[in-house]
């Protein structure tokens, strides 16, 4: 596995198949690794991972893990909404050999700034594997200071990196221009990812690229080796993208869908979540062909540059 800091790429934030499917997860891994991803971020927000029960999570972790080559990292998520179920999913995130455990900030019950510190604190004395700070405001609910956040990050040892899923680009510059190269720092909103790589971020943890990873690659690839209009060219690809799957049917089960359709089957949705209509899939169907005919428009340009 590669050392997390030093981590330079693109991280899919996974869907997470349903009970009994996880045998789908070696495949799946191959399908985003094909098209460059060397890293996976595992029952996150798009993998739905608060919403599965402990077993499961555990499980899923175990297959992502497993089945990692030279060079990936898997970051497993062990966010909960109640501390016992947290520090349980660190510990086998620990016990598996992940490569980092994340946590999104404490939801559903604002903590304050000393009880977030005390949190991540725990976690950071209690895990022998690098802790990741998860700020995501639409999930947890508030806004983490650059204040909290940098305290966390510069006074917990164990505490190596941040996804930051807050869309704010001032936030985003200020950690990597405080912590670069010293912390692991990912961006985590599709939106920013060109921004982020242009100011210097490590990585993106990015959803998009759980479906359409070549996209988010292409961002990559194109922003690290000068080419910025190209760059610009593939963010504008992760947008169209984004767009189709979070604005259509059912949020997750769209991702999961648009995964079947592309030869990736990760089974039915988590109960009580509903299938796609009829329509909604055959409009996905159409939204995927357009995207894919503007992934191979873009690459020609860049063959021919």
């Amino acid at each position: 596995m590669a050392d997390l800091i030093r981590f330079e790429g693109v991280i899919a934030s996974t869907i997470t198949p349903s009970r009994g499917h996880e045998n789908a997860i070696p495949s799946y891994m191959e399908f985003l690794r094909g098209r460059g991803v060397r890293g996976y971020y595992v029952l996150g927000t798009w993998g739905e991972g608060p919403r599965h029960g402990v077993e499961h999570r555990k499980r899923v972790a175990e297959k992502f893990v497993g089945n990692l080559e030279t060079g990936e990292v898997a970051i497993v998520h062990v966010g909960a909404s109640d501390m016992e179920t947290v520090k349980e999913l660190l510990r086998h995130a620990n016990d598996i050999g992940a490569t980092a455990a994340a946590a999104v900030a404490p939801f559903y019950y604002r903590p304050d700034e000393e009880t977030l510190f005390r949190f991540y604190a725990e976690l950071s004395e209690t895990s022998s594997i690098p802790v990741v700070l998860y700020n995501i405001p639409s999930r947890q609910g508030y806004s983490l200071s650059f204040r909290i956040i940098s305290r966390v990050l510069g006074e917990l040892g164990n505490v190596k990196g941040i996804k930051d899923s807050s869309g704010d680009p001032a936030l985003a510059l200020e950690l990597v221009s405080e912590f670069r190269d010293k912390r692991f720092i990912a961006i985590g909103s599709d939106e920013l990812i060109a921004y982020g790589f242009l100011i210097g971020a490590n990585a993106t943890v990015s959803g998009v690229a759980g479906v359409f990873p070549e996209v988010v690659v292409g961002v990559y690839r194109s922003i690290r080796e000068g080419r910025i209009e190209e760059g610009f060219r593939y963010q504008r690809l992760v947008n169209r993208a984004s767009s189709l799957l979070e604005g259509l049917g059912v949020e997750f089960e769209t991702q999961r869908s648009a995964l079947r359709i592309r030869g990736i089957d990760l089974g039915p949705p988590p109960e009580p979540v509903r299938q796609l209509t009829g329509d909604e899939l055959d409009r996905l169907k159409k939204g995927i062909e357009e995207v894919l005919v503007q992934i191979k428009t873009t690459d020609g340009l860049e063959m021919r540059s």
